[in-house]
């Protein structure tokens, strides 16, 4: 055999080897620890965090925060800190809209397997609200802690706003129940040529921004007091809020 024949064998050999390790230990998506991928162990670690920061947040408040204190909780060093944030304000940007995200999800699951009655569905509605705000430190990273922090803050809690007045919209489907609970098919306001009618969409916004805006702060006396009304009580009083604006 020719020495260019041997070194052809050799690289051959060597390519083998490099790719059949490397599929074992996984470099090809990150290196594995455990049988784990490296953008799963990234993932664990941002969950840890978030975690963390809602316990942070929900005692001390985000401006008494500090890196040290979130990854002392989360038992992570510094560094998988940056690796995950920017800074302070990202993570609590972040921690923000998991709490809201959950919440929109467990009202919309609420409302979903509700019978079809304006009342029936309000009352899953407010009942999946005041149940989530019953963990204190969600409800003050929720309600309390991002407001007045940044202009990219704020409008990270206005995006989330105008997806809680579109839950509360949808549920009167733009006044399509009537005061037994029945559906009467009313749908949007349309002109003449079928098409919906800007200003009473413009207004619909605005109506449930505001109703977002009474729930905001209902629920936000109801945790600052200590709960001391009941839910029932809460629920009752938010339902005839909520009713007299959507029918």
């Amino acid at each position: 055999m020719s020495n260019s024949e041997m070194e052809r064998k050799l690289e051959s050999t060597n390519t083998m080897r490099s790719t059949t390790a490397a599929a074992k230990s996984g470099t090809a998506g990150g290196r594995r620890y455990g049988g784990v991928e490296q953008a799963q162990r990234e993932q664990a670690r941002r969950t840890a965090l978030i975690g963390a920061a809602s316990e942070v947040f929900g005692t001390v408040g985000f401006r008494r925060a500090t890196v040290r204190s979130v990854c002392g909780l989360a038992r992570l060093n510094d560094r998988y800190f940056y690796a995950a944030f920017e800074n302070m304000e990202h993570l609590l940007r972040a921690t923000y809209a998991h709490h809201a995200q959950t919440l929109l999800d467990q009202l919309r699951d609420a409302i979903a397997a509700s019978p079809p009655t304006l009342d029936a569905q309000l009352d899953a509605g407010l009942h999946a609200f005041f149940a989530f705000l019953r963990d204190p430190h969600a409800a003050r990273v929720l309600l309390l802690e991002v407001m007045g922090v940044s202009h990219e803050t704020d409008l990270t809690y206005q995006r989330y706003l105008f997806e809680f007045a579109k839950v509360i919209l949808a549920i009167a489907d733009a006044s399509v129940f009537t005061h037994e609970g029945g559906r009467v098919g009313k749908g949007s306001e349309s002109g003449k040529d079928g098409t919906v009618n800007e200003e009473a969409q413009a207004q619909a916004k605005i109506v449930g921004l505001a109703l977002v805006g009474a729930m905001t702060h209902a629920g936000t006396a109801w945790v600052l007091t200590g709960y001391q009304d009941t839910e029932a009580r809460m629920v009752a009083s938010c339902r005839r809020v909520l009713r007299g604006a959507l029918i």
